[in-house]
């Protein structure tokens, strides 16, 4: 068949999309994800998940109450079980606030935690869960938050990976009608043997 040629530009439109990936997302929130895309340098995996809230495509609810899971009302909403088949030994997840979550139009902060494996329902509090910015959630425009991840055991132990969620970070309770975040994961595999 021959060897086939990309110009520069050809070979930067490939890359800046990555290899879209499938999450397994919950049904509470799986019409919200807008693309998961990963993308490899070196040893290192960089996913990254868009999410909009106030999407067409459902209507997402906040959890309620501190801690508890945000999606479509009883339904999973785990947006992915954090695997390191799926995306290595993850080191730090970050999120950036692209615009603002909002409920009835007023600005509302969320939270992205990682917690309970077994796809917690929308309003079911997020067990052992770890949240980026506990203290004072995610509001505002031009936020980026990371969290360094050390005890890989603890979050990412076979049999027992934990899943990522989106939290209400106070009691607010109504339906976004806007809000989307960008949600990367830092991951790295072990080189082959030699």
């Amino acid at each position: 068949m021959g060897n086939r040629r990309f110009s520069r530009k050809r070979l930067f439109e490939v890359e800046k999309q990555g290899q879209a990936i499938e999450l397994g997302s919950g049904a509470g929130i799986k019409d919200a994800i807008v693309s998961a895309t990963q993308h490899r340098n070196g040893a290192e995996l960089i996913t990254e998940i868009a999410v909009d809230l106030g999407t067409s495509k459902a209507t997402i609810t906040s959890g309620g109450a501190a801690g508890q899971a945000s999606g479509v009302t009883g339904k999973a909403a785990a947006i992915t079980q954090l695997t390191t088949a799926k995306f290595g030994n993850i080191t730090e997840y970050r999120v950036v606030i692209v615009e603002a979550p909002t409920i009835g139009g007023v600005a509302k902060a969320i939270n992205v935690a990682m917690g309970s494996a077994t796809d917690e329902a929308t309003g079911d509090a997020v067990a052992g869960h770890t949240e980026i910015n506990g203290s004072t959630g995610l509001n505002t425009v031009g936020q980026d938050e990371s969290l360094d991840i050390d005890t890989i055991a603890t979050h990412q132990a076979t049999g027992t990976e934990e899943a990522l969620y989106i939290t209400a970070d106070a009691s607010d309770a109504g339906n976004y009608d806007g809000g989307k975040i960008l949600i990367y994961l830092h991951g790295f595999v072990a080189p082959a043997d030699i």
